[in-house]
């Protein structure tokens, strides 16, 4: 279960399970995201933990140049499949958050829709986040979005049955040791496969701490992809924003 991500991210079935996310709240994201730190299209941005390419290809759309990295090849092959549609030029490197390597140095980093956490213990989890704040020019930013935990404790739905194309998605969550636990069960006929996802349940105060410690000095936070003020109990989502 300790490389849990290894298999389910390189599933074809990812997708499918998450197909209901659409370009809309990406693009909210996004905007927020470049309305708070007004870069220009000379600045350069590296999407960490990009997936199959939907923030990446976004900002490369706007003029912006782009590096995605990915540890599934999967997703790899979707996001440049998914370039090629929407005609942007973008690079796409296949890399593990822990083990990530650039010469050249970036004026935004991103990590979006809680690429986070995902790693056995709290090194793991922020070991990119020092390489980050060397991977930055000064004054460069770094956008964290992450579940917020109060939230998602308090709202928790334990299980939830879906039809995705014919086949039955049932997925079960619970907590346990601050981890949230998400058994994900895809039946098609007589066939059955079962992945399993494991977070971190971090706290703003233990992020933000963290990456203090690193050097990095928080600058806003907000609640949701439509830029509301953060409210520790009713926030769906936690977006900081650092500065190096």
């Amino acid at each position: 279960m300790e490389n849990w991500f290894k298999d389910w991210f390189s599933s074809e079935e990812y997708l499918n399970v998450y197909q209901h996310r659409d370009d809309e709240d990406a693009t909210k994201l996004l905007e927020l995201i470049l309305k708070q730190t007004n870069l220009t299209k000379q600045n350069s941005i590296l999407d960490a933990a990009c997936g199959a390419g939907r923030h990446s290809i976004y900002l490369a759309s706007k003029g912006f140049n782009v590096i995605g990295f990915d540890l599934s090849k999967t997703l790899l092959d979707k996001a440049k499949e998914n370039a090629k549609k929407r005609s942007v030029d973008n690079n796409f490197v296949c890399a593990d958050l822990r083990n990530i390597y650039f010469k050249k140095k970036f004026d935004l980093i991103i990590n979006l829709f809680t690429s986070f956490g995902y790693f056995h213990n709290d090194d793991e989890n922020f070991k990119f986040i020092q390489t980050a704040y060397s991977l930055l020019n000064q004054n460069g930013f770094y956008v964290l979005d992450f579940f917020n935990k109060n939230y998602l404790l308090a709202n928790l739905i334990t299980e939830n049955e879906k039809l995705i194309g014919g086949k039955i998605i049932i997925e079960k969550r619970k907590v346990v040791n601050d981890r949230i636990i998400k058994e994900i069960q895809i039946k098609n006929g007589l066939k059955e496969q079962n992945f399993i996802e494991s977070v971190r349940l971090y706290s703003k105060i233990e992020i933000e701490r963290e990456f203090k410690k690193i050097g990095f000095i928080p600058v806003s936070v907000f609640g949701d992809y439509d830029g509301t003020n953060y409210d520790e109990q009713k926030s769906s989502r936690l977006i900081l924003f650092f500065k190096k």
